[in-house]
């Protein structure tokens, strides 16, 4: 699976859960928070550690801003 396809599942992932949210009646900012600190919560601090790392790195860096510069619906397989 190539960096783009990993990020293509997450980031359906992560809509899916903030459109369930705002269905709800949760409000969109507040379904991220929320989501952030489920996050949080749930992964092991080793886990945390090492993605506080890579985000920032140059290189993870440039190749999700290529993938948002797709666009969602350019993303989105369909």
């Amino acid at each position: 699976m190539s960096l783009e396809q990993g990020f293509t599942i997450i980031d359906d992932a992560l809509n899916l859960a903030v459109e369930k949210l705002q269905s709800q009646g949760m409000p969109k900012q507040d379904a991220y928070i929320a989501l952030l600190v489920r996050l949080w919560g749930t992964v092991p601090e080793e886990v945390a550690e090492i993605a506080k790392t890579l985000r920032n790195d140059p290189d993870l860096l440039s190749a999700m801003s290529a993938d948002a510069a797709l666009g969602p619906s350019d993303t989105q397989a369909g």
